[in-house]
Order: C-alpha cells, then structure tokens, then sequence
C-alpha cells in the first residue's frame, strides 16, 4: 500500500507536502485493519478500506474530537469509529476467510 490512491482522491498528486502526514494516517490505518483481522495481511481487495480511513481522518485534522461542526447553514457530524462503515465488509471477510482463535478446540 501507498498512498498514492490517497493523493489522487483528495487532489494532492502535484504537492509532496502532506506526504509524511498522509504515509502516518495509512499506516496507522492498516495497522487497525491488521490486528481486526487478527494479524493477517490485509488482503488486495480490503486496502481500499484503510486508503478511505486515511482519507476521513485527514479531512478531519483540526476538528479531532468534534463529534457535530456547524458553520452557518451547514453542519456536519463526524462519526467517532472511522471503521463503522466498513465493519460489515470486515466481518464477511473474517468469516470467509480467517479461521478465529478462539474457536479452537483443544484436547487436553
């Protein structure tokens, strides 16, 4: 993963000046995405999910916290889980895909 799918979707491709900010939203995004599925890699098909976190949480930079923005007649509300709207996805893909570890059977 890069962030160059990020650039191009907020219309930074010409500036580099975000670039280290941008880099650290990602990898902290995919970080989220590793551990949620359990210390797998994250597949080629779920990227876009931590590309689209990366993207939320860099619109948002100055307004952390804010959970409702209102500047004259529009308003805003910020979800507080950046991952809420994809956890339906993710929890198709762990299902599918990923056997959990604490449904082991162990015999003693």
């Amino acid at each position: 993963m890069d962030i160059s799918n990020i650039k191009l979707k907020l219309g930074l491709t010409e500036d580099s000046s975000e670039d280290n900010l941008l880099t650290v939203l990602l990898s902290d995004a995919a970080n989220y995405l590793s551990v949620y599925l359990e210390g797998n890699e994250i597949p080629k098909q779920l990227e876009y999910i931590a590309e689209e976190v990366a993207i939320k949480r860099y619109r948002r930079i100055g307004a952390e916290g804010i959970t409702t923005e209102k500047i004259d007649v529009l308003s805003t509300t910020y979800s507080t889980d950046d991952f809420s709207d994809y956890l339906g996805i993710l929890d198709l893909y762990k299902k599918e895909n990923i056997k959990s570890k604490s449904k082991r059977l162990r015999m003693l």
